[in-house]
């Protein structure tokens, strides 16, 4: 049997559709949500951890280069074909630039979610968030 007809499996398919990204993104993601967990924990003042909410997106930024790489080359194997392109080849590059989003959602999520709970448990700890009654001199 050639070895072109043999199936791949979903999880070889995703790591070449990523290819680069199927590194970049997981390991930027675990380190983000790392470091946000130390941020929340060691923090005691809210307004350090709305400033580490400015980083959490990054592996979503690399999604969305990941996708606009991933259509640059399907449309230069469109471009590049002297005649109709093999749908597989114009696929590829298609869920490259899909999946990296996804994946990079994904990856931010965890980070975004436990310093957006940690600000808000902190605010709700520093009494910054209650109202105070005016001071009667």
């Amino acid at each position: 049997m050639p070895v072109e007809n043999v199936p791949r499996s979903y999880l070889a398919w995703m790591i070449e559709s990523l290819g680069v990204y199927a590194i970049i993104l997981p390991f930027l993601g675990m380190l983000l949500f790392g470091v946000s967990c130390i941020v929340v924990a060691l923090s005691k003042r809210p307004a350090v951890i709305a400033a580490c909410l400015v980083l959490v997106p990054l592996p979503f930024i690399i999604g969305v280069f990941a996708f606009l790489n991933g259509a640059i080359s399907a449309f230069q194997v469109i471009a590049n074909s002297e005649t109709a392109p093999a749908p597989r080849d114009v696929a590829s590059g298609i869920a490259s630039g899909l999946f990296a989003p996804l994946m990079a959602i994904e990856v931010t999520l965890p980070g975004y979610l436990v310093l957006a709970f940690g600000l808000l448990w902190r605010t709700i700890a520093s009494g910054r968030g209650t109202a105070r009654p005016p001071e009667v001199r």
